[in-house]
């Protein structure tokens, strides 16, 4: 998939996806961090501070007017959290030069994204403190909407009791009060120890002058010091111990059953893409035993879905349920899953899940985002399969292969949210 990786700074690595498939072109910057619950909440802020104004359009109207002026760029920030790794930065899509009139978009716009990053506006040395309480104001509305979400909620208080005591068990916008803690002191000193010492990956998708790009960066790189700090991969627990159970009260029409699985795979095992299958045909599809059998046929649940790790050796089914279902609804969930253990797989389940998957990886190829997300996630990992590679291995998985890989499986954690005993 990349077809050029020049590095232009000590650990910055522009990374270049060449394809003409589309009209636009996509530049992604982002700053790799170990996850740690002293910065996660600075990081998660460094991009909207950043978006707020710099230097030659200190304010977000005269940034909007300028990517108005190059054919509408499309600037957008990012902050995510892949096992042990926070990764935030910026997206920016642009049309083509081909397309532009005569136009320098893609000049322009690196210029523009160049000058947020590294020319942001400043008062008196510091970001602006009305920029700061504003975007304050929206990362703790962002936090409070995922707990509001209580299908989110219970998914994350699962994983949260699953990971409890390491770097996985914090959350990816950081908490509340760790918002409200940051000054425009603190997050100035944070924006500049990322410049200075995080990895920073920058993909480049599609048909542009890969070298101008690569010579504006590195001259904006040139003037920084750098002091990168080495991403160490965390070991993992590959067996669950006993399961533990978890019940929570609070005001809901709905129970949420989350069961926590330990796999003992992730994304840097040779037979991961067994994991996708697997996770296809027992809770991932509208074909898959959960929906088919659990939700359907058994009727016990509003939904029922599984959701795969990739850092994490983690697989959470998550459902919405009556609360007078929820043990007999947890041994339907286990009940299917031992079925695949036991190879109860028809190979009409096998050919729909084949048959998805691999509508599925060929939609990597369909955008230029989704191409640099899995450019950006193998390139973090050992496994340096390109969809089509995976593609290929899943089709001619078997069924022993799926029972074999869904053995090593085990429980975990129990999660239960339900609602308040009122009489109690």
């Amino acid at each position: 998939m990349i077809t050029e990786k020049i590095t232009i700074a000590d650990k910055v690595n522009v990374n270049y996806i060449k394809t003409d498939k589309f009209k636009t072109n996509l530049i992604s910057f982002d700053f790799i961090a170990p996850v740690d619950e002293k910065t996660v909440a600075f990081n998660a802020m460094i991009p909207l501070i950043l978006l707020r104004g710099c230097r030659n359009y200190p304010s977000q109207a005269e940034l909007n007017k300028r990517m108005q002026y190059l054919y509408s760029v499309d600037i957008g920030t990012k902050n995510d959290k892949n096992g042990e790794f926070q990764m935030f930065g910026f997206d920016m899509d642009f049309i083509d030069n081909k397309y532009a009139q005569g136009t320098d978009v893609t000049g322009g716009a690196l210029d523009l994204l160049c000058d947020i990053i590294f020319e942001p506006y400043l008062e008196n040395g510091l970001f602006s403190r009305e920029y700061l309480e504003s975007e304050k104001i929206n990362l703790i509305d962002t936090i409070e909407a995922e707990i509001n979400n209580k299908s989110r909620y219970a998914n994350s208080r699962c994983l949260e009791e699953m990971q409890k005591g390491t770097v996985y068990a914090v959350k990816r916008f950081g908490t509340v009060k760790d918002v409200e803690a940051i000054t425009v002191e603190s997050l100035y000193e944070a924006y500049k120890e990322a410049l200075s010492k995080y990895p920073v990956e920058i993909y480049v998708v599609g048909d542009l002058d890969f070298s101008s790009v690569v010579n504006k960066l590195k001259e904006r790189f040139s003037k920084i010091e750098r002091h990168v700090i080495e991403l160490k991969k965390m070991k993992l627990s590959r067996k669950a111990k006993e399961a533990t159970q978890l019940v929570e009260e609070q005001n809901v029409n709905q129970g949420k059953l989350v069961l926590g699985f330990r796999t003992g795979k992730t994304i840097e095992d040779d037979d991961y893409y067994l994991s996708r299958i697997f996770n296809e045909i027992f809770g991932a599809s509208p074909t898959s035993k959960l929906f088919m059998n659990v939700r359907e046929k058994m009727s016990l649940c509003y939904y029922c879905r599984s959701i795969m790790g990739q850092r994490v050796d983690i697989l959470l089914v998550s459902s919405g349920i009556k609360f007078e279902n929820k043990e007999i609804a947890e041994k339907a969930i286990i009940e299917q899953l031992d079925a695949i253990k036991n190879g109860e797989i028809s190979s009409e389940e096998l050919e729909n899940a084949k048959r998805s998957l691999k509508n599925v990886y060929l939609k990597f190829y369909d955008s230029p985002s989704a191409m640099q997300s899995w450019a950006l996630t193998r390139g973090l990992s050992s496994n340096k399969d390109l969809p089509l590679d995976e593609a290929e291995k899943i089709e001619k998985a078997t069924i022993e292969e799926i029972s074999e890989y869904a053995k090593g499986i085990t429980l975990d954690t129990v999660y239960f949210l339900k609602g308040e005993d009122i009489d109690g």
